[in-house]
C-alpha cells in the first residue's frame, strides 16, 4: 500500500530536497526530537560513516586549493589566483554557501575580503552544486557550466515529474526526520551515505554567462583551469582539472560509495559505460589530487592512491555491466542472476565501496531494463499484474493455512522482507487490518535497522513516519498542482516553454477531457521577434496535443504575456484572477471558455 505525500510545506526545499527543520550544520543536534521509537540503530557501517561527517572542516588539498567539507549536502571548494579566487560548486541554498563562506574566512584569514570572486564553476546541474552561487558572486564574476546545464535542469528536475522527484528526493535524503540526528545511540537520521547533514533555505542559483561544450582551457586570475565535459550521473558533468596543480575535481562520477547508476528518487535510465568512459578520462589526466563534491573524505591525494580510487569505482561499475550482460546472454533474468553476481574481493572489501548509497542490486536491475526494457524473456512477465491483482495472489495462496495478516506476521521471523511484502499486500486487500498495519510497521523498522544502503533506510522510515501519522507537517494525498505551484520564480522565468507545455500535457484530467475536442490558440505578446509568438493546444479524448500539424484556427485565443502563462500553467496564479486584473485577454470567446479550457488540467 502506497502512502502518498502532498510535500506541502516541503517546497521550499531548495531544488532537490528541503525542510523547515534543519540539523545544525556544527554538529547533530543535542537532543533529537521525539518519534516513536525513541531510536532505530543504524547498521555499523553507515554509522561510521555518518559520523565522519563532524566536526566540519575546511580541508587543505594542496597549495591554493581546499574543500569545505560537512556544512551542507556538497563540498565546495575554493581556489586561490593571483588577483582572485574561484568557487566549484557553491553549494545547497543562500544559508549554506554563507556558512562555507563563513568557514572558508574565518580559516583563511578572510580571504574573500582581500580578493573578489573571479569565477563560479558549476560541476552539473544538482540543486546543492548550484543553489549558493549569489552568496559569492560579484558584479564581474564569471558564472560557468556546461552549455547543456540549463536543459538538464528543465527536463530532468523542473519538468513534467518535478512532484514524483521532490516526494522521492524528500524521503530518499531523510528530510522528514532529519530533526532526530542519531547520536549517543538515540535518534533516527544517519545522513545519506554522500552527507551527512543539510543547510536548507532560499536558493541563490544564477544563470551561467559561460557555456562549455568540449574540453576548454580558461585562465582564470594566473590559474589554469581545464573543463572537461563528461557524462555519469548526468550529461552536464564537468571535471574542473588543474593542470599546474595536478588536481582533479569531480562529482557525478565517482564519489566514496558503492556506485548508484540510479537513484530512489527517480532519473532516467542512465547508461553505465558513461561512467567507466569518463573514469577513464579521469584517469588519463594520472591526478595528484583528487577532490569529490561528496563525501565525508572528499580530499585523496597521492597517484598511486588516486589511480585505485579511480580504477576500483570504474572496474566496480564495469564488472556488474558486463556480468549482466553476460548471464541476460544466457537467458537469465535479473532476479535471478543477482546471487550469481558476486563481486571481487578487492572491490566488495574497499572501504570506499560500500553499499552505503548505492546497491549491486539496483545496479543489475538497472542496467538489465537499459539494455533490454521491461520485458524479461520470461513467459510470464508477459502479463503483469497490477498491484491489487498481486495482492489477491497473496491471499489466494494463503488461504486454507491461515489469513493473510497473520502469513506477513509469521514471515517476520523468518524474512522481514517477505513479511513487508505480505503485509502490504494484506493492507491493500484491508486497509484497517490491525495485524497487517503493526506487522509491516515491525518490518520496516527491522528492515531499517539492518541495511547499511542510507537511501533504503531514509525511504523505510520515512514512509513509516507518514503511515504512523508522525511527521511534523500536515501532510495530504499527492497535489502535484501544488507542487508545481511552488518552484522558485527564478526557475519559473528560465523555464522553456516545450518543458511548460510538456508539464500541461501531463496534467490533464482524462476523465475531464474524454469527450472533449477543444482547440485554443496562444498568444504570447512578449517574444522578442517580429511577430508574437502562437501556439495551438488540442485537448481531445485524454490528451493534450502542442502544435498539431493540421490545427484549425482555435475557437478561442489566449493572449498574454509568457510569465503570465508560465504562473497559470503552474498554478502559481489563478485563472480568474488573470483574466481580472488584465494579465489575460480572451480573443474570439469569452472568459468561461477560458476558466473551461483550464479546468481540464490538474
Amino acid at each position: 500500500m502506497k502512502t502518498k505525500i502532498q510535500l506541502f510545506a516541503l517546497l521550499t526545499i531548495l531544488a532537490l530536497v528541503g525542510t523547515a527543520v534543519c540539523v545544525s550544520a556544527q554538529e547533530p543536534a543535542a537532543a533529537p526530537a521525539s518519534y516513536e521509537p525513541e531510536a532505530v540503530p543504524v547498521h555499523p557501517t553507515l554509522l561510521a560513516k555518518y559520523e565522519e561527517f563532524f566536526p566540519p572542516a575546511v580541508l587543505s588539498v594542496t597549495d591554493g586549493v581546499w574543500v569545505a567539507r560537512g556544512y551542507n549536502r556538497d563540498n565546495p571548494v575554493l581556489i586561490e589566483g593571483d588577483d582572485g579566487l574561484i568557487i566549484v560548486d557553491p553549494g545547497e541554498s543562500i544559508p549554506a554557501a554563507q556558512k562555507v563562506r563563513d568557514a572558508f574566512n574565518a580559516n583563511l584569514d578572510n580571504i574573500f575580503d582581500k580578493k573578489p570572486v573571479k569565477a563560479i564553476i558549476y560541476t552539473h546541474h544538482h540543486d546543492c552544486h548550484v543553489n549558493g552561487a549569489s552568496v559569492f558572486a560579484q558584479e564581474q564574476t564569471e558564472i560557468i557550466g556546461h552549455e547543456s546545464l540549463l536543459s538538464n535542469m528543465f527536463s530532468e528536475w523542473f519538468g513534467p515529474v518535478y512532484p514524483s522527484r521532490v516526494e522521492g528526493g524528500v524521503k530518499m535524503v531523510g528530510v522528514l526526520f532529519q530533526d532526530a540526528p542519531v547520536r549517543d545511540g538515540k535518534g533516527w537520521f544517519a545522513g545519506y551515505g554522500l552527507a551527512g547533514t543539510q543547510t536548507n533555505g532560499p536558493s541563490g542559483f544564477l544563470t551561467p554567462t559561460k557555456t562549455i561544450g568540449e574540453e576548454t582551457r580558461l585562465t582564470i586570475s594566473g590559474v589554469d583551469v581545464d573543463l572537461i565535459p563528461v557524462s555519469g550521473e548526468t550529461t552536464d558533468v564537468l571535471f574542473v582539472w588543474l593542470p599546474q596543480k595536478e588536481v582533479l575535481i569531480q562529482i557525478a562520477v565517482v564519489y566514496e560509495a558503492f556506485p548508484a547508476i540510479s537513484t530512489t528518487r527517480g532519473s532516467r535510465l542512465r547508461d553505465p559505460l558513461d561512467y567507466v568512459n569518463s573514469l577513464k578520462i579521469a584517469r588519463g589526466l594520472n591526478p595528484e589530487h583528487l577532490v569529490a563534491i561528496h563525501g565525508p573524505n572528499p580530499v585523496t591525494s597521492g597517484k598511486e592512491n588516486v589511480n585505485q580510487y579511480l580504477t576500483n569505482f570504474s572496474d566496480a561499475i564495469q564488472f556488474v555491466n558486463d556480468q549482466t550482460l553476460h548471464y541476460m546472454n544466457k537467458g537469465y533474468t535479473a532476479g535471478e542472476m543477482m546471487d550469481l553476481i558476486v563481486l571481487p574481493p578487492h572491490l566488495a572489501s574497499s572501504p570506499y565501496l560500500q553499499e552505503i548509497y548505492g546497491s549491486k542490486e539496483w545496479n543489475i536491475v538497472h542496467i538489465f531494463r537499459y539494455y533490454r526494457g521491461y520485458y524479461t524473456g520470461e513467459v510470464r512477465d508477459l502479463f503483469p499484474q497490477s498491484t491489487q491483482s498481486e495482492a489477491e495472489m497473496s491471499a489466494f495462496l494463503a488461504q486454507g493455512d491461515g489469513d493473510l495478516a497473520s502469513k506477513a506476521q509469521a514471515a517476520l521471523d523468518i524474512n522481514p522482507e517477505w513479511a513487508l511484502r505480505l503485509a502490504d499486500d494484506a493492507l491493500l486487500l484491508d486497509p484497517d487490518n490491525p495485524v497487517a498495519f503493526e506487522t509491516k510497521k515491525t518490518a520496516m523498522l527491522a528492515l531499517a535497522e539492518s541495511t547499511m544502503n542510507s537511501q533504503a533506510r531514509n525511504m523505510l522510515l520515512s514512509d513509516y513516519l507518514l503511515m504512523t501519522g508522525q511527521t511534523r507537517r500536515a501532510f495530504a494525498l499527492a497535489d502535484p498542482k501544488l507542487v508545481f505551484s511552488r518552484i522558485d520564480d527564478k526557475f519559473v522565468e528560465l523555464m522553456p516553454m516545450t518543458t511548460l507545455h510538456r508539464i500541461l500535457a501531463v496534467s490533464i484530467n482524462a476523465s475531464k477531457s474524454m469527450e472533449q475536442d477543444v482547440v485554443v490558440g496562444l498568444q504570447l505578446t512578449d517574444i522578442k521577434t517580429n511577430d508574437p509568438q502562437h501556439y495551438t493546444f488540442n485537448a481531445r479524448k485524454g490528451i493534450l496535443e502542442v502544435d498539431p500539424p493540421s490545427a484549425s484556427k482555435g475557437q478561442f485565443e489566449i493572449v498574454t504575456d509568457s510569465l503570465t502563462w508560465k504562473q497559470l500553467v503552474l498554478s502559481k496564479i489563478d485563472p480568474k484572477d488573470a483574466i481580472a486584473n488584465g494579465k489575460v485577454v480572451i480573443s474570439g470567446g469569452d472568459p468561461e471558455n477560458f476558466y473551461s479550457f483550464m479546468e481540464l488540467f490538474n
